[in-house]
């Protein structure tokens, strides 16, 4: 029993972007934001950190205040954090801040189910309002109008993917304000530089993650299958409910509202 309550509390995260070796790191309870990048061999080429994204695509900015912070759900939370975020992306000094948001946003357009107005129009319009900005075309109604729809899909989102898009732009602008302003003027001396290759938010393994029903558990409630936006959750009430993985968005909506703790998520081998 013991030996399973240990395992219990390490979980694999992928740890990507400016570290000297990305890959998989085994993350023990505790364990620090800076003890996790440590373990990925440190900053690359030995430059400063400057951020990290926690999650995918739309997961949430983190910079080095937080960094001695447990890598923990409850901790970060207050941060936009989410269950099941399992990739660490590694941002140094010479990246800049609105690039990095920028293309975090368009790759957040392939993850989504689709079907929730909010995040599928508002997301295509949050993209276009960057790419003016990038180049330095948008005026100060645009600039105002691009938070204004952020915090309107983390509001009307359906499921937790969606609520979370905006957490990586607010918490961007709130600890790199100077380098908005520098794209609003024209110019970002950081963006002049090209030092970097960009920023690949994709390529995220979500695939050697599921969630999954445990049918010894599931009272057959339905909750979760009416809560799905993504209808991939099918099943016949007073029976156990299976999840598709084929439609599957892991948004982790499911696991969230499940009274009898019967939804998990599990890591597949290989």
């Amino acid at each position: 029993m013991k030996e399973e309550k240990s395992k219990d509390m390490v979980k694999e995260y992928v740890v990507k972007g400016d570290v000297c070796h990305p890959g998989t790191v085994q993350v023990t309870d505790g364990m620090t934001i800076r003890q996790v990048i440590e373990a990925a061999g440190g900053m690359l080429h030995g430059k400063a950190f400057k951020a990290v994204q926690i999650g995918g695509p739309s997961g949430t900015l983190l910079c080095a205040d937080q960094l001695d912070l447990p890598l923990d759900v409850k901790a970060l939370a207050p941060f936009g954090m989410r269950r099941g975020d399992g990739v660490v992306t590694v941002l140094d000094e010479d990246r800049c801040i609105v690039d990095a948001v920028r293309r975090f946003m368009e790759q957040t357009q392939t993850d989504f189910c689709g079907k929730c107005v909010s995040c599928r129009e508002g997301t295509r319009r949050l993209v276009e309002l960057l790419n003016a900005l990038m180049t330095g075309i948008l005026n100060d109604a645009g600039f105002n109008i691009l938070f204004e729809i952020g915090e309107m899909v983390s509001v009307t989102g359906f499921c937790a993917l969606g609520k979370g898009v905006y957490d990586t732009l607010k918490n961007a602008y709130q600890f790199f304000p100077e380098e908005f302003e520098a794209h609003r003027h024209g110019h970002c001396e950081l963006c002049a530089a090209h030092r970097h290759l960009p920023i690949e938010p994709g390529n995220i393994p979500y695939d050697r993650r599921r969630i999954v029903i445990d049918p010894t558990l599931c009272r057959g409630c339905s909750r979760c299958a009416r809560s799905c936006h993504a209808e991939a959750i099918t099943g016949v009430i007073k029976s156990p409910f299976t999840i598709d993985q084929n439609k599957c968005v892991k948004c982790f909506t499911c696991m969230e509202l499940c009274a009898f703790g019967a939804i998990r998520e599990e890591e597949i081998d290989g």
